[in-house]
């Protein structure tokens, strides 16, 4: 039997806003995803949206208002824990074969300031492009300079 292996990639950030704010704020992710340089669509993207409960949908819509599937809400449990699937491809195109995961969770530090942990997940879904993607994931374009615009949009909400 050949054991399984999952590859990942882990990021947090401390958000200075209460858990429930920091939790609706990262759901709102129109409002904080760079939609300029951060889509897949035909046309430039003018919002992301996770539908709140699980087996909603996560999807784009392009200033044409064409909709683009991203993944699906695979547990939706505010203000605790959100996980969705990342089905985009390394050429960044959807494609359902990619079942890479996101796992996003909000640990309530004080009142006021809360932790945010996210793991993307599966990543060996990428085959040959598996280390591209983490390249990818961990740059400033990726999960980490997200999580910073994130943070800057849930503390000033």
């Amino acid at each position: 039997m050949t054991p399984t292996t999952t590859t990942s990639v882990t990021r947090e950030i401390v958000v200075a806003a209460p858990r429930a704010r920091a939790f609706d704020a990262f759901v709102n992710m129109t409002a904080w995803w760079p939609l300029d340089t951060h889509t897949i669509g035909k046309a430039p993207a003018r919002a992301s949206i996770i539908e709140p409960t699980e087996g909603g949908r996560w999807y784009g819509i392009d200033a044409d208002g064409d909709p683009h599937e991203l993944g699906r809400v695979l547990a939706y449990e505010p203000p605790a824990r959100l996980v969705f699937s990342w089905e985009i491809s390394h050429d960044f195109k959807y494609d359902p074969s990619i079942q890479t995961q996101v796992e996003v969770t909000f640990e309530e530090l004080s009142p006021t300031s809360t932790r945010v942990v996210l793991e993307h997940r599966s990543l060996e879904a990428y085959g040959e492009h598996m280390q591209q993607m983490i390249g990818i994931f961990t740059s400033e374009g990726g999960w980490t300079g997200l999580l910073e615009r994130y943070a800057k949009y849930a503390s000033a909400a």
